[in-house]
Protein backbone atom coordinates (compact mmCIF):
# COMPACT_ATOMS: atom_id res chain seq x y z
CA UNK A 1 0.00 0.00 0.00
CA UNK A 2 1.37 3.87 -0.89
CA UNK A 3 0.18 7.13 -0.15
CA UNK A 4 -0.54 8.96 -3.42
CA UNK A 5 -1.07 12.82 -2.83
CA UNK A 6 -3.59 15.08 -5.51
CA UNK A 7 -5.61 17.85 -5.90
CA UNK A 8 -8.78 18.33 -4.06
CA UNK A 9 -11.65 17.67 -6.05
CA UNK A 10 -15.36 18.87 -5.60
CA UNK A 11 -16.83 15.50 -4.51
CA UNK A 12 -14.00 14.76 -2.12
CA UNK A 13 -15.72 17.04 0.14
CA UNK A 14 -17.97 14.49 2.51
CA UNK A 15 -14.66 12.46 2.95
CA UNK A 16 -12.73 15.17 4.14
CA UNK A 17 -15.60 16.40 6.12
CA UNK A 18 -16.20 12.83 7.40
CA UNK A 19 -12.23 12.90 8.36
CA UNK A 20 -12.66 16.41 10.16
CA UNK A 21 -15.18 15.61 11.99
CA UNK A 22 -13.34 12.67 13.56
CA UNK A 23 -10.99 14.71 15.39
CA UNK A 24 -13.76 18.11 16.36
CA UNK A 25 -12.71 18.95 19.83
CA UNK A 26 -16.37 19.99 20.99
CA UNK A 27 -18.24 16.92 21.27
CA UNK A 28 -14.97 14.30 22.27
CA UNK A 29 -14.65 17.16 25.14
CA UNK A 30 -17.99 16.17 25.70
CA UNK A 31 -18.10 12.55 25.77
CA UNK A 32 -15.35 12.97 28.47
CA UNK A 33 -12.09 12.60 26.70
CA UNK A 34 -9.11 13.83 28.73
CA UNK A 35 -7.44 16.98 28.31
CA UNK A 36 -4.09 14.55 28.20
CA UNK A 37 -5.41 12.44 25.75
CA UNK A 38 -6.35 15.65 23.56
CA UNK A 39 -3.30 16.92 24.06
CA UNK A 40 -1.35 13.80 22.76
CA UNK A 41 -3.60 13.22 19.77
CA UNK A 42 -4.46 16.27 18.68
CA UNK A 43 -8.30 18.04 17.93
CA UNK A 44 -9.41 20.59 15.58
CA UNK A 45 -11.53 23.35 16.77
CA UNK A 46 -13.25 24.78 13.07
CA UNK A 47 -14.45 21.99 11.10
CA UNK A 48 -17.06 22.82 8.59
CA UNK A 49 -20.25 21.49 6.99
CA UNK A 50 -19.79 19.37 3.76
CA UNK A 51 -20.44 22.47 1.46
CA UNK A 52 -18.03 24.39 2.88
CA UNK A 53 -15.38 22.22 2.22
CA UNK A 54 -16.79 21.91 -1.27
CA UNK A 55 -16.38 25.62 -1.92
CA UNK A 56 -13.11 26.02 -0.53
CA UNK A 57 -11.69 22.99 -2.71
CA UNK A 58 -13.12 24.70 -5.90
CA UNK A 59 -12.00 28.32 -4.66
CA UNK A 60 -8.56 27.03 -3.57
CA UNK A 61 -5.25 26.22 -5.81
CA UNK A 62 -3.91 24.81 -2.10
CA UNK A 63 -6.38 21.89 -1.23
CA UNK A 64 -5.22 18.38 -0.69
CA UNK A 65 -6.19 14.79 -0.40
CA UNK A 66 -3.89 12.25 0.47
CA UNK A 67 -5.02 8.32 -1.06
CA UNK A 68 -4.48 5.07 0.21
CA UNK A 69 -5.48 2.23 -2.17
CA UNK A 70 -8.05 4.96 -4.28
CA UNK A 71 -9.89 5.99 -0.41
CA UNK A 72 -8.84 9.24 0.64
CA UNK A 73 -7.27 9.10 4.33
CA UNK A 74 -5.78 12.50 4.40
CA UNK A 75 -6.65 16.10 3.69
CA UNK A 76 -4.74 19.69 3.83
CA UNK A 77 -6.79 22.32 3.88
CA UNK A 78 -4.90 25.71 2.84
CA UNK A 79 -5.02 28.97 0.89
CA UNK A 80 -4.39 32.30 -0.22
CA UNK A 81 -5.72 35.24 2.09
CA UNK A 82 -7.11 36.69 -1.15
CA UNK A 83 -8.64 32.95 -2.09
CA UNK A 84 -10.07 33.19 1.43
CA UNK A 85 -11.71 36.52 0.65
CA UNK A 86 -13.21 34.85 -2.30
CA UNK A 87 -15.32 31.77 0.02
CA UNK A 88 -19.16 31.96 -0.26
CA UNK A 89 -19.69 31.76 3.98
CA UNK A 90 -16.90 33.38 6.08
CA UNK A 91 -16.74 32.05 9.33
CA UNK A 92 -16.28 34.00 12.62
CA UNK A 93 -12.99 32.88 12.61
CA UNK A 94 -12.46 33.41 9.52
CA UNK A 95 -13.10 37.06 9.90
CA UNK A 96 -10.95 37.45 12.74
CA UNK A 97 -8.25 35.73 10.88
CA UNK A 98 -7.98 37.83 8.15
CA UNK A 99 -8.08 40.74 10.22
CA UNK A 100 -5.48 39.53 12.18
CA UNK A 101 -3.34 38.77 9.46
CA UNK A 102 -4.22 41.80 7.59
CA UNK A 103 -2.76 44.15 10.78
CA UNK A 104 -0.20 41.91 11.05
CA UNK A 105 1.10 42.71 7.89
CA UNK A 106 2.42 39.62 6.66
CA UNK A 107 -0.51 38.28 4.94
CA UNK A 108 0.29 39.01 0.86
CA UNK A 109 1.41 36.41 -1.11
CA UNK A 110 1.55 34.06 2.18
CA UNK A 111 -0.52 30.69 2.32
CA UNK A 112 -2.09 29.97 5.38
CA UNK A 113 -2.77 25.91 6.29
CA UNK A 114 -6.12 26.09 8.25
CA UNK A 115 -6.33 22.26 8.38
CA UNK A 116 -4.56 18.86 8.16
CA UNK A 117 -6.10 15.67 9.76
CA UNK A 118 -6.31 12.28 8.88
CA UNK A 119 -7.75 8.51 9.30
CA UNK A 120 -7.65 7.22 12.34
CA UNK A 121 -5.79 4.19 10.89
CA UNK A 122 -2.50 2.25 9.77
CA UNK A 123 -3.82 3.10 6.40
CA UNK A 124 -3.02 7.02 6.50
CA UNK A 125 0.60 6.19 7.96
CA UNK A 126 2.92 8.81 6.27
CA UNK A 127 0.13 11.01 4.78
CA UNK A 128 0.26 13.81 6.59
CA UNK A 129 3.85 13.85 5.62
CA UNK A 130 3.28 13.62 2.22
CA UNK A 131 0.18 16.31 2.20
CA UNK A 132 2.78 18.51 3.80
CA UNK A 133 5.51 18.24 1.08
CA UNK A 134 3.38 18.93 -1.35
CA UNK A 135 1.83 21.81 -0.29
CA UNK A 136 5.38 23.76 0.74
CA UNK A 137 6.16 22.63 -3.07
CA UNK A 138 3.55 23.87 -4.41
CA UNK A 139 3.25 27.05 -2.38
CA UNK A 140 7.39 27.54 -2.88
CA UNK A 141 6.37 27.23 -6.55
CA UNK A 142 3.46 29.55 -6.74
CA UNK A 143 5.47 32.52 -5.58
CA UNK A 144 4.02 32.07 -1.70
CA UNK A 145 7.52 33.95 0.62
CA UNK A 146 5.86 31.70 3.11
CA UNK A 147 2.99 28.87 4.87
CA UNK A 148 1.46 30.28 8.17
CA UNK A 149 -0.90 28.23 10.56
CA UNK A 150 -2.26 29.02 13.82
CA UNK A 151 -2.20 26.24 16.58
CA UNK A 152 -3.71 26.27 20.37
CA UNK A 153 -1.28 26.75 22.64
CA UNK A 154 -3.42 26.86 25.89
CA UNK A 155 -5.58 23.66 25.59
CA UNK A 156 -2.02 22.82 24.31
CA UNK A 157 -2.51 21.27 20.98
CA UNK A 158 1.02 19.28 21.49
CA UNK A 159 0.35 17.15 18.58
CA UNK A 160 -0.09 19.44 15.79
CA UNK A 161 2.69 21.64 17.68
CA UNK A 162 5.30 18.88 17.22
CA UNK A 163 3.56 18.05 13.57
CA UNK A 164 4.22 21.78 12.76
CA UNK A 165 8.33 22.00 14.54
CA UNK A 166 8.81 18.82 12.34
CA UNK A 167 7.97 20.43 9.03
CA UNK A 168 9.89 23.76 9.72
CA UNK A 169 7.28 26.09 11.30
CA UNK A 170 8.89 28.49 14.48
CA UNK A 171 6.12 29.82 16.40
CA UNK A 172 6.38 33.69 15.34
CA UNK A 173 3.54 35.02 17.63
CA UNK A 174 0.63 34.53 20.25
CA UNK A 175 -2.91 36.12 21.04
CA UNK A 176 -6.27 35.27 22.70
CA UNK A 177 -9.00 33.59 20.66
CA UNK A 178 -12.33 32.28 21.88
CA UNK A 179 -12.45 28.30 22.47
CA UNK A 180 -15.85 27.39 20.74
CA UNK A 181 -16.35 24.44 23.22
CA UNK A 182 -16.38 27.25 26.61
CA UNK A 183 -16.45 30.49 24.92
CA UNK A 184 -13.75 31.06 27.27
CA UNK A 185 -10.50 32.53 26.07
CA UNK A 186 -7.87 30.22 25.21
CA UNK A 187 -4.08 30.84 23.77
CA UNK A 188 -3.04 30.53 19.80
CA UNK A 189 0.05 30.45 18.54
CA UNK A 190 1.14 31.82 15.16
CA UNK A 191 4.07 29.69 13.22
CA UNK A 192 5.39 30.44 9.96
CA UNK A 193 7.69 28.66 7.57
CA UNK A 194 9.65 30.21 5.28
CA UNK A 195 9.92 28.65 1.75
CA UNK A 196 12.18 29.31 -1.05
CA UNK A 197 15.75 28.51 -0.23
CA UNK A 198 14.39 26.88 2.99
CA UNK A 199 12.63 24.29 1.19
CA UNK A 200 15.57 22.14 0.40
CA UNK A 201 16.68 21.83 4.52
Amino acid sequence: MSIRVRKAKADDALAVHSIAMSWWRTPRVQEGITERQLEREGFLFYPLDTENYQDRIERSDHFWVAENTGTIVAYSMAYTFTEMRSFTFLTENDQTLLAYFTSWGCEQGCVYLAQAARMRSQVARGSISALATCLYTHATETGAPAVLCEISLEPRNRRSIASAKQSGFCQVATRKKIDPSTSKDRISGTFMRTLGSQLAR
